[in-house]
């Protein structure tokens, strides 16, 4: 897409460039020796040319459109996927932290009067209600949201 709004961007410079040649050449009609058939013709070209530049003025902003739809389409989802990751490092953003402050070493300190399967597997439950408890409250607050439909009657 980039390349066709490239080409059509140098195909309108010619043709800009061939409408100042035929001005040129229409204003000099008589000191090149022209006949009036031919000045006639040459008026129709020019016409022609003017109808070919405003049709490439308007394919040009057609697809500048297109390409700033699609860049649009892509931000929108680039803020979604964005999103979703910042629900998912809120979720595990406390589970990180208790982890981190009751590290491994502490963590055997503070259990050693209980075998440390039983401790172990406590402490993955309580990890896991944690994750499921924010999970839950980053859905009530409206994190999590049903999709939308972007384009109307769809």
């Amino acid at each position: 897409m980039f390349t066709l709004g490239e080409s059509l961007t140098y195909y309108l410079n010619a043709i800009s460039s061939n409408a100042s040649v035929l001005t040129k050449l229409r204003n000099n009609i008589e000191r090149i020796g022209l006949s009036p058939e031919q000045g006639e013709l040459l008026d129709d070209i020019i016409i022609e040319n003017n109808q070919c530049n405003k049709q490439a003025e308007i394919y040009s902003s057609v697809l500048s459109g297109l390409m700033d739809a699609r860049g649009t389409l892509v931000n929108n989802n680039m803020n979604i996927i964005l999103k979703n990751l910042t629900i998912i490092n809120t979720i595990f953003l406390p589970l990180n932290l208790i982890a981190s402050i009751g590290g491994m070493s502490e963590f055997s300190v503070m259990t050693k009067g209980i075998d440390w399967r039983i401790a172990y597997t406590l402490f993955a439950l309580a990890m896991i209600l944690i994750g499921w408890l924010t999970a839950i409250m980053i859905a009530k607050l409206g994190g999590w949201q049903k999709k939308r439909k972007l384009i109307p009657g769809r």
